[in-house]
């Protein structure tokens, strides 16, 4: 399929105006792309944050002096009566088939947010689809602290979609855990291994992926650590992840489903090419297993989602009454494509209108831009399906 130049800069123009650019355009200033997508952003919080909210019913709680209180589920009916909407599914009764490596803004406002929506709409046939958080050690990153935050509030979070004209407050209750973070990221590793572990899906940046010149560069010092240590202990998620497929496979377990939710141009196949070169160099019917049994759906998503600050957190404190110390701020439109490839099961998520899956990932996608594979997926891949 062929688009012209004149198509592509009319969809790309679009995409800036209604506030969709690609919110992964790397910021540079050249980059006419990147100018926009941070222009739109300004604009949308911007006005946000400079608009009153005299429809809001929270400003019933801005006149009085009321005492914020921590968000948790024993206040949960305090909130919805604030006009929060908040999870009516029983949360005691949610298991955990998702390990999501990588926690942060992004992932809570897709990952988490869609699981979220489709336990609201149909617990009973998902309610085994709750997410298990983690992230794998940095010394120099507040990984633990923010665990700590999220502990402490039942691991529940607020979403807050805003844009130039209305604010809506949702907190999320998907998460059901948030491994300890271990120097040695033991429990990570023992959580890839659990049988009733299904998906194990990642957000780890595109910079994560050990690729060199578009492919996966198995000289990497990290890689060769789990490639001459896949007995002991691995450092990388993909040392993790090959390790945790040998294991399942010598025991008779099921293998895993491994979502990259990265924005990249075919994030699966990069993912897949990642654990076959690792698991080539340590056991060649490993790989072959692997490649036989093991998924690694292309998807693409699409969220504006900026980092939480001070002044987020203050203003849910004014606006709503509480306090949520790791909130998300960002965009009402969500966008997920994803290719349907779950041998293990996966959520309900076609009951979203903002989810689509396709039955094959185009080829004819290969190798566009970041910002055109995004905004033209619709019209030459769903479309052509």
């Amino acid at each position: 399929m062929k688009t012209t130049n004149a198509a592509l800069l009319f969809l790309l123009s679009t995409a800036a105006m209604t506030g969709s650019v690609n919110a992964f355009v790397p910021p540079s200033s050249s980059s006419s792309l990147a100018a926009a997508r941070g222009a739109t952003t300004s604009l949308v919080y911007g006005i946000a944050a400079e608009r009153k909210l005299a429809s809001s019913p929270s400003r019933l709680y801005m006149s009085a002096a009321v005492e914020a209180f921590t968000l948790t589920q024993q206040t949960l009916d305090e909130l919805e009566a604030k006009g929060v909407s908040v999870p009516k599914y029983d949360r005691s009764a949610l298991t955990s088939s998702i390990l999501h490596v990588g926690v942060g803004n992004f992932h809570r406002a897709h990952q988490a947010d869609h699981v979220d929506k489709v336990l609201q709409k149909d617990f009973e046939n998902n309610k085994q689809w709750g997410i298990i958080g983690g992230s794998l050690y940095a010394p120099n990153r507040p990984t633990a602290e923010k665990r700590k935050q999220l502990e402490d509030q039942d691991w529940m979070q607020t979403i807050v979609e805003q844009d130039g004209e209305s604010e809506k407050a949702i907190v999320i209750g998907s998460m059901t855990d948030f491994l300890p973070v271990d120097e040695d990221n033991g429990s990570i590793q023992k959580t890839m291994m659990d049988p009733n572990i299904k998906i194990v899906s990642l957000t780890v940046t595109e910079g994560g992926y050990f690729l060199k010149d578009g492919k996966f560069d198995a000289s990497d010092p990290a890689i060769q650590h789990d490639i001459k240590n896949m007995d002991g202990t691995p450092k990388t998620v993909y040392g993790m992840l090959v390790k945790a497929l040998k294991h399942r496979r010598d025991e008779g377990l099921a293998p895993l489903t491994v979502l990259s939710c990265d924005n990249l141009p075919h994030n699966g196949d990069v993912v897949r090419s990642v654990l076959l070169g690792i698991a080539s160099e340590v056991d060649a019917d490993l790989a072959k297993w692997i490649e036989d049994n093991v998924a690694c759906p292309n998807n693409m998503v699409d969220r504006i989602t900026p980092r939480t600050t001070d002044e987020n957190r203050e203003h849910i404190k004014k606006e709503y009454g509480y306090e949520d110390s790791w909130p998300i701020f960002c965009e009402p439109f969500t966008q997920w494509v994803l290719e349907d490839s779950f041998p293990q099961g996966r959520p309900q998520l076609e009951l979203l209108d903002s989810v689509t899956f396709v039955g094959k990932w185009c080829e004819g996608m290969r190798g566009l831009p970041r910002v055109v594979f995004t905004h033209i997926f619709i019209i030459l891949c769903i479309v052509g399906n």
